[in-house]
């Protein structure tokens, strides 16, 4: 159940000069527990707050982490929140460390930090401190809400999340689902720029089982006759589907189409303009609704201590 844990000091250092003592949420020496899931896609790294919800570090491969509150029901109003640091419940008499704001919302989760705060969370944690949100409510402004994470068992769980972060892929699915390369003018074949780009796709292609196709679409600029815009868009696309061919991707994935300068994405009245026009694109396309393997899921390291 809700209940104030730590001096009472340290939590009215944190609050603004109207605020009453607050609705304190969060894990005391007895409750406090960790959880750690993932794959080679993800890892979700979090701590159950008794009765509000769940303070989530998550880490997407290609990515840093980043850090989530979400809620059971939220009792905050939806306007910025107050973002804080405060010091171990055994040193009261120390710093408490602001670090801004960040906006409440309806959706999930309910609050999100950029990296670097997120990252100074877990710094935190590692000192033996206590991240903490705090705002008024919803339902009346002289009313507050203070959520804090506590680092009690942090080390250990830490240790095992730093295992998952290492096994995650170097590319997420959106960093590579929708790319291009691009070709001088009067170019039909990839170069060394581009198969680095194209390598890391097929990577990615190859770790991750739930896509299942990608579509290739060849462009050229508005130079010549619209014959020759399209013979030459067709050639720079069957280059890059051999290039995929021969790098070990199923032909039965490819789907190949050119289009000539019919879909410029830039105006061709300029030597920029045109450069941009005379590209391939790739979009992969991924089942969502596909579990994971489990070859390919995070398996938490046996811990002879752990509960």
């Amino acid at each position: 159940m809700l209940k104030l844990i730590g001096p009472l000091l340290i939590t009215l250092l944190a609050l603004p000069a109207w605020a009453t003592e607050p609705l304190h949420y969060g894990g005391s020496l007895d409750n406090t527990e960790w959880s750690l899931s993932g794959s080679v896609f993800e890892c979700r790294f979090a701590q159950d707050i008794p009765e509000y919800g769940s303070a989530v570090f998550y880490h997407q491969a290609g990515e840093d982490v980043y850090f989530q509150l979400e809620t059971i029901r939220n009792l905050m109003d939806y306007s910025k929140a107050r973002v804080s640091i405060l010091p171990p419940y055994w040193q009261p008499s120390g710093k408490t460390e602001n670090l801004g704001s960040a906006k409440i919302s309806k959706g999930t989760p309910n609050l999100s930090l950029d990296h670097e705060r997120t990252n100074q969370f877990l710094h935190a944690l590692m000192e033996g401190k206590w991240p903490t949100i705090s705002h008024k409510t919803y339902y009346d402004e002289e009313r507050f809400v203070q959520v804090q994470v506590s680092a009690f068992g942090f080390d250990d769980f830490y240790l095992d999340y730093l295992q998952c972060v290492k096994q995650l892929l170097p590319v997420n699915f959106e960093q590579v689902a929708r790319s291009k390369v691009f070709f001088g003018s009067g170019e039909k074949a990839v170069d060394k720029k581009d198969t680095d780009i194209l390598d890391r796709i097929i990577f990615y292609m190859k770790n991750d089982p739930r896509v299942f196709a990608v579509y290739l679409d060849g462009h050229s600029d508005n130079q010549g006759r619209r014959y020759d815009q399209r013979q030459i868009s067709k050639s720079r696309v069957e280059d890059v589907e051999r290039y995929f061919i021969k790098q070990g991707i199923n032909p039965e994935m490819i789907t190949t189409r050119f289009h000539g300068g019919r879909y410029p994405v830039a105006s061709n009245k300029t030597r920029k303009g045109r450069a941009e026009n005379r590209r391939v694109t790739v979009r992969l396309e991924q089942r969502e609704d596909m579990p994971i393997p489990d070859e390919l899921k995070f398996k938490l390291p046996p811990r002879s201590d752990r509960q």
